[in-house]
């Protein structure tokens, strides 16, 4: 701890990594509004209803989130790993006036629950890559050390496909290794895709 900031270290290397949340550093916050001002991010191909609601499945350390929230949207976090909740829900309160709210927990019992639709539902699982493919940044392998594994992703994607008003996103290394649904179609960058799948009320 510090005095406002909840940290992590990882001695998993030769130097100690540590790992915070902090959405007010001047780094994020450059390269957030980058992305923010770049009218050809793959988001606003994306998320092309302005002002919708969106439930971001695995919040992860919320950069995604904390992008759409900047974009105007209303954005609900669910994270189901005790430790990267503590660390969001540590870096949002230092936050002023952000439409964004948290829960901790799995996001399929809540969706399962819940008596609301979301616009948008936003998934990222954390797939494999393949081999020899270049590695993660140290704070990505850290947050897959400590998250959960979801073991039935498509019951997860159907359940989102059935309380979503417009569509369900799921982002996956370019070169993952998955099982998943077929997508009804899919949104390419450099090293990702997004699996659009359409909104199914049935």
């Amino acid at each position: 701890f510090t005095k406002n900031q909840i940290y992590l270290l990882n001695n998993k290397y030769k130097n100690v990594v540590k790992i915070y949340i902090d959405f007010n550093d001047p780094k994020f916050i450059e390269k957030n509004n980058q992305r923010l001002l770049n009218t050809k991010d793959v988001f606003w191909k994306i998320f092309n209803q302005n002002n919708s609601t969106i439930l971001d499945c695995t919040a992860g350390f919320g950069g995604d989130g904390y992008l759409l929230n900047s974009m105007g949207h209303e954005v609900t976090f669910i994270e189901n790993s005790p430790i990267v909740a503590m660390l969001l829900k540590n870096a949002l309160k230092r936050l002023d006036n952000r439409n964004i709210q948290q829960f901790f927990g799995n996001a399929y019992d809540y969706m399962k629950n819940i008596n609301r639709k979301y616009d948008y539902i936003y998934i990222d699982f954390m797939f494999e890559k393949l081999k020899n493919k270049s590695l993660s940044s140290k704070n990505n392998e850290t947050l897959k050390m400590i998250s959960f594994n979801d073991n039935d992703k498509n019951k997860i994607i159907q359940l989102a496909q059935r309380i979503s008003n417009n569509k369900v996103i799921v982002k996956e290394p370019k070169n993952a290794r998955s099982d998943i649904l077929k997508p009804n179609h899919i949104i390419r960058t450099k090293l990702l895709k997004y699996n659009i799948y359409l909104r199914n009320n049935g």
